[in-house]
């Protein structure tokens, strides 16, 4: 059971701060090649940070991608593209400022690449930090697949398919249909790909059936 999971063989992670969280989840989650989005805190050395008690923290977005069908640098430029790093967002802190975290030098030559190019294209500095990834506090439930949350009948439906909370948080379905209500994808798509993830025969006709017959 891979709890309709996107199957890879090789899978990376990208880290990226960009204002609030609820949006990137959307849009990075709704993307053909991601397997997972968790939002949460990062970049700053209060421990066990949350939402009422952040700290010196941003919000943050973490995401687990097959890079052999979405590279690292086409999600630094959706980073780069969907949201102003050119302002300085200091007025509640750290909340909300643009952060790139990179896991190792290819990542951070990657940033680097990429910063330079649109700072060249749009004649701007951008105000992004580049940070080496230290560590990351996953943030409450309620916080997770936010906007999914609004169509209980559908994600109740969906949640069925699962054992627990956890796992259906973490599922590639869960990510699509939070980037689907906010109109980042089509539901016929999301069908589409689902059959080209690797599911077992049964799990697929389930997922296709749940799908087919939401309520929302």
């Amino acid at each position: 059971m891979n709890n309709f999971n996107k199957h890879a063989s090789i899978s990376e992670k990208a880290t990226f701060s960009m204002g609030c969280f609820w949006g990137p989840d959307t849009l990075f989650g709704s993307l053909p090649g991601v397997i997972q989005t968790e939002v949460g805190y990062a970049g700053g050395t209060t421990e066990q940070p949350t939402y009422r008690a952040i700290g010196d923290h941003s919000e943050t977005i973490e995401i687990l991608f097959d890079p052999d069908l979405i590279s690292y640098e086409e999600l630094v430029r959706l980073f780069w593209e969907n949201h102003d790093a050119t302002k300085d967002r200091f007025y509640k802190e750290r909340q909300y400022i643009s952060i790139l975290f990179y896991r190792n030098e290819k990542q951070l030559s990657v940033a680097q690449k990429v910063k330079a190019e649109v700072e060249k294209r749009d004649g701007k500095e951008l105000q992004t930090e580049l940070q080496e990834y230290d560590v990351f506090y996953p943030a409450e439930d309620h916080h997770q697949k936010y906007f999914l949350r609004r169509f209980k009948k559908a994600r109740g439906a969906v949640r069925e398919l699962f054992p627990d909370e956890k796992s259906f948080l973490h599922s590639t379905i869960a990510a699509r249909l939070n980037g689907f209500v906010r109109e980042r994808a089509s539901l016929s798509d999301i069908k589409q790909e689902i059959t080209d993830w690797g599911l077992e025969p049964a799990q697929l006709e389930l997922l296709l059936y749940t799908l087919n017959n939401l309520r929302w």
